[in-house]
């Protein structure tokens, strides 16, 4: 009797009205905690897309070399107690061994590779030039040196690591193989326009300068690690002729700029550790074992106390660059966490929600009643997740911008401001959290309004 004299527009204005205040004052501290989850989780899976886009570009970096089908072979003859010339017939024979080897087309040996643990460098200037202890020179015509990478190499080099001679020739066997006779060099693009901005640099003369000599700003010392050098240093005063010039290559990930390279023939830059590239006509990727045992005997039957320090493809290599590396755990660690935090930016919503929706069942079923659509229910329960979305997406994308700042000295060719990352991040925050609202809001519209009338 009381239910069938109840007021359906009392109702309405007392569960609609008195009970949305009481909703608002009860209800609103949860929201904000709501709305800092999305804000984090925005904040995380930018930083993740920031991390997953530099280590694609990091992925196909460009070092300037092909490794193709390639295997590299690290030793140091050292080791086994070699002192300077027995260490390099040792390595001559053993590159001959290498390069005799079923498939192989061409095997050559360096003192460093890109991307390894070991950098030298050298200050060059043009021959013939010393300033003056007073003088400050400020072009190469006046002295003035640069800091260059610089490697010695065999006669097959340029070949083995994919790097084409753009001008000039590569090395002659006699000269990778001795060191007495006419001092030559091959340069890169970036040092020989450093040294000839306005001529071409091959043909030219250089020499190595000293230590103090005034260098370029920004030419720093780009040697790392060590190696021990068992040939002495290249005197200062030698005339060194330029016989070659090769595309720029890139010897870390982080190099902003290459900053020009000189290779020396092997034997007139002879250092103990030594990498042999020895490249294949094809090496299909099941035959990769097979191979490295091969080269393992073919060092072993040259001395069996040569210790293998490395042997891996070339590619392998150049996977396994620590830089390389911290680029990809970065992506992977805050993948984990942002996925993670988005989980509970969507449980916390759709908790808020789905307790929310139950607590308006007898005002959904007042509204609806009373004509309303299924489909304004809808609207209003999605307008409200919304709302929080919004705050949410606007606190995280300055806690984006924030972190961004902070992780770009990490960041591989990717600014702290990147409009891929700053696109994906929030439409996929956006698209799982509308799917937890919609859900709930779903299950309000098929409140059956009688039943919800009698709900207290």
């Amino acid at each position: 009797m009381k239910l069938s004299r109840s007021s359906v527009v009392g109702d309405l204005k007392q569960q609609a009205g008195e009970d949305v205040l009481r909703r608002r004052w009860r209800y609103l501290p949860r929201h904000p905690l709501v709305v800092v989850q999305i804000a984090f989780s925005l904040a995380l899976l930018t930083a993740a897309a920031l991390f997953i886009h530099g280590a694609k570009e990091a992925a196909s970096v460009d070092t300037g070399l092909k490794p193709g089908a390639s295997f590299l072979l690290e030793t140091d003859a050292s080791l086994a107690g070699y002192e300077s010339r027995r260490a390099q017939e040792l390595y001559r024979n053993l590159n001959d061994r290498l390069a005799a080897l079923p498939g192989v087309e061409y095997a050559s040996m360096s003192a460093t590779v890109p991307f390894g643990m070991i950098s030298l460098s050298k200050n060059v200037q043009r021959a013939g030039i010393r300033p003056g202890p007073n003088e400050k020179p400020t072009t190469a015509a006046e002295g003035l040196a640069f800091n260059a990478t610089w490697d010695s190499v065999g006669a097959d080099y340029f070949s083995a690591v994919g790097l084409s001679i753009l001008r000039g020739r590569p090395f002659n066997t006699a000269e990778a193989t001795q060191s007495h006779g006419p001092q030559v060099a091959i340069v890169d693009e970036v040092l020989a326009k450093k040294l000839w901005p306005d001529t071409d640099a091959l043909g030219q003369r250089i020499q190595f300068a000293s230590d103090n000599a005034p260098r370029a700003k920004g030419s720093g010392d780009n040697s790392m690690g060590m190696s021990n050098d068992l040939s002495g240093e290249v005197k200062p005063d030698e005339i060194i002729e330029i016989v070659g010039i090769v595309p720029a290559t890139r010897h870390a990930l982080f190099e902003k700029d290459p900053p020009g390279a000189i290779y020396l023939p092997f034997a007139r830059g002879f250092q103990s550790n030594v990498s042999f590239f020895i490249r294949f006509h094809s090496l299909p990727p099941s035959s990769n074992a097979a191979t490295a045992d091969l080269l393992r005997r073919t060092v072993r039957d040259v001395d069996p106390s040569i210790p293998i320090i490395s042997l891996r493809t070339f590619q392998q290599h150049l996977d396994a660059n620590l830089q390389l590396w911290i680029v990809r755990a970065g992506a992977a660690m805050f993948s984990i966490f942002g996925l993670l935090a988005l989980g509970l930016a969507v449980v916390g919503l759709y908790g808020v929600k789905a307790y929310s929706v139950a607590r308006r069942t007898r005002e959904i079923g007042i509204r609806m009643a009373l004509g309303a659509q299924r489909s304004a229910v809808l609207g209003m329960i999605m307008r409200e997740g919304s709302f929080m979305l919004l705050c949410g997406l606007t606190l995280g994308l300055l806690l984006a911008v924030a972190a961004g700042k902070i992780l770009s000295g990490i960041l591989y060719q990717v600014g702290p401001l990147d409009p891929v990352a700053f696109t994906a991040a929030p439409i996929l925050l956006a698209i799982a959290t509308l799917i937890a609202t919609w859900l709930p809001a779903r299950r309000a519209t098929r409140v059956n309004p009688m039943r919800a009338l009698r709900t207290e």
